[in-house]
């Protein structure tokens, strides 16, 4: 399921960059016909490569034969589910899927529509290894589970994983809808996008466990002694919850226990019925403190704000990512094509390093934590029950009774045998306990501040806005060598140099608009104001601003121009003008008045200390 959160994660990315094109496929016949063939193809693959490793197996006579087939058909999952990825990729850039989906009556005008779409499409993918896997799963998986009983089990443990981006793309089309310009100017900026997305999280993960409990079927465990106890064990360590419930994944057959929810009373713990029947009382009570010392670490909060940092440094990547990419003559080119299909190339470039990021962060980084988290949590099971041997046992039990490779790890948990041979550890060396929790502390210390320290950069700092401004120039450069007296470039130019207070190109830029169109007034009107106040004596020319000024106004008498009228007065020692001029802005202003009232303060000043 971990595994799945990141490929969906790519997926989403993938959808979202690409660029619908009609590309190769023009006929919806043919799309059709083409991605059958595609699926069939993979589906072939599929039973291939199943039915190779039940071969195996069935030739296979040693005692860790079992093990070894579970821990090959894990992997087996896991490489098919990537190619799962590289499919849904080609579906879009090479089928033009997302062209297609787009053609269907109303989903143009909600994103969540073609979006939900193509996710249903990648479940279509997902299913059809499920669905090929299920003999070599039931082979060493004892279950009263059909092969489609399976892959409905298998859909609806991973569905919710699509429910936040899902209810987050629906917010997005609401807002979209509304006309409120001011809401949507927030929205659609990356602070506003972060904010709405950090509060969006925080509600989710408060209130989502009962949508996510109804979804999975839970329902509260049955009263028996076995239970009695576990409330026990509950009341007596002061946790609150609000249920304790059976966890129908995969029909219960799956050894495991869980505890989702932050706040106590959206806080619901889930044991699945195999784990209940295999375990003894006091091998519960460790698997449940396991689960309290998740609530205790604050592991769960951990995760949103692993999720947010993501999140804040994404925004940053993609510009940077973006402007680099810009830099390239050749990725220009595609960017700049009159072809939609080279941009929508240059998307699928530029997925390529957003991709590589998700897989680095979620996969090594968060992974990092997240099997050190489960090695807290089962130090400080150790701890609730007296004594490290009920999670031991547990945890061995779960290995045999499932058909779990002992020495098997993920990228999110260590092997049962690691976990074992440390809680082993330390029964004997108790120091052993104190210095995971100082590396545990340590390096989420050392990480949040480089998340902090790189989202800076990647958002505010030097390092983006300069490339930016590289990557800006470079294209406009471009622009003006393909047409050198097109006077909407050097605009352009002079609003990236102003904004940049690279005052001398801007004035460069000005005058050449000027040269080309001499009744501009915001050339006028800018080029006036920089050559009034700038600080460089070398630009300082208060007398054409004056000229300049002046004429900006009988093209356009609006506050803004007024005001820089009233500036040139004011710096040619010509205060009465001054006021007079800027009383007019003030008449005519909605916007800016504040500003406007220093402005005649400071004007009147100089004309009463004259």
């Amino acid at each position: 399921m971990f595994s799945n959160i990141i490929y969906l994660i790519i997926v989403v990315v993938l959808f979202q960059l690409n660029v619908p094109v009609e590309g190769l496929i023009s006929s919806p016949v043919t799309f059709l016909l083409s991605f059958l063939l595609l699926w069939l193809s993979f589906a072939l693959f599929c039973r291939y490569a199943f039915s190779r490793m039940l071969g195996s197996y069935a030739r296979s006579d040693t005692p860790l034969s079992q093990g070894r087939l579970s821990t090959a058909y894990q992997r087996a999952v896991a490489r098919l589910s990537i190619l799962s990825i590289v499919l849904f990729a080609l579906s879009l850039y090479l089928l033009n899927l997302k062209y297609w989906l787009l053609k269907i009556p109303g989903f143009g005008a909600l994103s969540i529509l073609p979006g939900l779409a193509a996710i249903v499409v990648f479940f279509g993918f997902l299913s059809t290894v499920w669905y090929f896997g299920y003999e070599v799963y039931r082979s060493f998986f004892t279950s009263p589970l059909t092969r489609w009983g399976y892959i409905i089990s298998q859909v609806k443990l991973n569905v919710p994983i699509i429910f936040p981006w899902a209810l987050i793309t629906l917010c997005y089309d609401i807002l979209a809808l509304l006309t409120w310009p001011s809401l949507r100017r927030i929205y659609e900026s990356a602070t506003g996008q972060f904010l709405f997305f950090a509060l969006f999280l925080i509600l989710l993960v408060i209130f989502f466990p009962p949508l996510i409990k109804y979804f999975w079927g839970c329902s509260p465990l049955p009263r028996s002694e076995k239970r009695e106890r576990i409330e026990d064990f509950f009341k007596t360590q002061g946790f609150r919850y609000r249920e304790i419930l059976r966890w129908p994944l995969l029909e219960g057959r799956i050894m495991t226990a869980g505890v989702m929810g932050l706040a106590p009373r959206f806080r619901y713990i889930l044991i699945t019925d195999s784990l209940l029947e295999v375990l003894s009382v006091e091998e519960l009570k460790a698997v449940m403190g396991h689960e309290i010392g998740h609530i205790h670490y604050k592991h769960l909060l951990f995760y949103v704000l692993f999720v947010l940092g993501y999140m804040a440094i994404s925004f940053g990547l993609f510009d940077i990512t973006f402007s680099l990419m810009a830099l390239q003559p050749w990725l220009y080119d595609l960017l700049s094509s009159q072809k939609q299909v080279h941009v929508s190339l240059f998307y699928l470039v530029l997925s390529v390093p957003i991709i590589l990021s998700i897989v680095l962060y979620f996969r090594y980084l968060m992974g990092f934590f997240m099997r050190n988290f489960e090695r807290q949590a089962d130090l400080y099971s150790a701890k609730l029950v007296g004594e490290a041997t009920p999670t031991i046992m547990s945890l061995e039990k779960i290995a045999a009774a499932s058909g779990m490779s002992r020495s098997q790890p993920s990228w999110h948990h260590f092997s049962i045998a690691e976990r074992v041979e440390f809680l082993w550890r330390s029964s004997q060396e108790p120091h052993v306990i104190k210095r995971h929790s100082r590396r545990v502390a340590v390096s989420l210390i050392v990480f949040m501040s480089l998340l902090i320290s790189l989202s800076f950069v990647l958002n505010v700092g030097f390092l983006k806005s300069s490339l930016e401004d590289k990557a800006l120039t470079s294209l406009l450069n471009r622009k003006l060598a393909e047409a050198p007296e097109n006077a909407d470039i050097y605009k352009a130019m002079a609003q990236v140099y102003h904004q940049r207070e690279n005052l001398a190109k801007a004035v460069w830029a000005y005058e050449n608009i000027l040269r080309l169109d001499p009744d501009d007034g915001m050339a006028l009107n800018n080029l006036a104001w920089i050559l009034a106040t700038s600080d460089d004596p070398e630009l300082r020319d208060d007398k054409r601003a004056l000229s300049l000024a002046a004429r900006a106004v009988e093209i356009e008498g609006s506050p803004t121009f007024l005001d820089t009228l009233a500036e040139a007065y004011y710096v040619n020692g010509l205060y009465d003008q001054a006021l007079t001029t800027i009383r007019k802005a003030l008449d005519k202003a909605t916007e800016n008045r504040e500003y406007l009232l220093r402005q005649q303060e400071k004007f009147r000043d100089a004309l009463e200390k004259r």
